[in-house]
This record gives structure tokens, sequence and C-alpha cells, in this order.
């Protein structure tokens, strides 16, 4: 039903450049209703421009890699960044950003699919714990716990939304942990997912 395409490289190809462009009419549409997804809900030229050049700007610099999920007629219906870091001694850690699900396809079971994705290749990497922030309090914080993602902080101004500023919370997990969570029946997993 669902295709996982990681991206590794934009190499220039117009698939990869498809591809993006749809990430960022994804996030965009998606922050219509859920602006914690890094936009404002009315985004400017700016702000969409600076989101298509964080995301080629992450593809091109290898440490980074775009997940796109697509529907049936390809259009892309999610996305998350895997990140590595860029020292040296914290090569066992990659951050996920910029995941979101398009609402029509939540509660299919595509982020446990997503997260089996996310595993293989982090084994592939040899990364051994993923890190994450969130907003506080918004239905992705309680998905991400259910995915077993423990919280080791908070920060109090985390974003503001039409200067109104919210909290955050920081999560991690170790990815051997992630791998075996969601290779349990999707019922003891999540009801979100």
């Amino acid at each position: 039903m669902y295709q996982y395409v990681w991206l590794s490289a934009l190499d220039g190809a117009p698939e990869n450049l498809r591809d993006i462009e749809q990430v960022v009419d994804l996030v965009v549409q998606v922050s219509r209703s859920d602006p914690y997804v890094g936009l404002p809900s009315e985004s400017s030229a700016a702000d969409v421009q600076a989101l298509r050049a964080r995301l080629q700007s992450v593809l091109t610099s290898g440490r980074a890699h775009v997940l796109v999920i697509r529907d049936e007629q390809g259009e892309a219906i999610g996305c998350a960044v895997l990140a590595r870091s860029a020292t040296p001694n914290q090569r066992h850690i990659a951050e996920l950003t910029t995941g979101v699900i398009h609402p029509a396809h939540r509660g299919r079971g595509v982020v446990t699919r997503a997260f089996t994705e996310i595993g293989e290749l982090c084994r592939l990497l040899g990364v051994e714990l993923l890190r994450l922030d969130v907003r506080a309090g918004i239905p992705a914080e309680r998905v991400w716990r259910q995915y077993g993602f423990q919280e080791y902080g908070r920060l109090a101004d985390y974003g503001r939304i039409d200067d109104t500023p919210y909290s955050g919370v920081f999560l991690a997990q170790p990815v051997e942990e992630l791998i075996a969570r969601i290779s349990q029946p999707l019922s003891t997993v999540s009801q979100e997912a």
C-alpha cells in the first residue's frame, strides 16, 4: 500500500528533486493544522524556501537521510529526516527531525513501518541511539512515548507561535530497544500509529 524510500544524497536526480518538493509541500500542508512541525500555520515564501534549502543541505552533507513515504499514486504522505552527529565521538547518535504523517494516513501503521525502516538504516550505519525533540503536550509527544522514547530534558521556551512560547521535550531511545518494541504485535506497540 505504501512505499518507503530513503533519499541519501541530493545528486540532482529528478526523482530526488520531486521528492524534496513533495516533502516540502507535505510539511507546509500539515503545518496549517499542526504548526508544531516546524513551520507557522501561515508559512511565508521565505519559510518554505528555508525548509527546502535545509532539506537539500542535510542531504548533500552526507550526514542525513530523508525517508519519504508515498501512497499508491506516488505522492508523499509522510517523511522523516535521520541526521547523524557530525562530532566523531557522537557518531553512534542520530537525531530524528521533520517527522510528518498526513492526517488522512494516520492510524494505519505508517509510523510503525517507518520506525522499522529507520531501525534497519540505523543498524546499517552503526547508529545506536536515537534522539528527537517535540513540543510538549501535543499528540506527537504521546506517539513518541508510546514507541518507547524517554524524556531526558525540557526547555520552557522551546518554540513560539504568534509570540506565544511553548515548552519542548527532548526524548531518546536505544535503537535496539526500538527495534524490539516494533517487532511486537502492533496492538502492544500503539493504538495511535
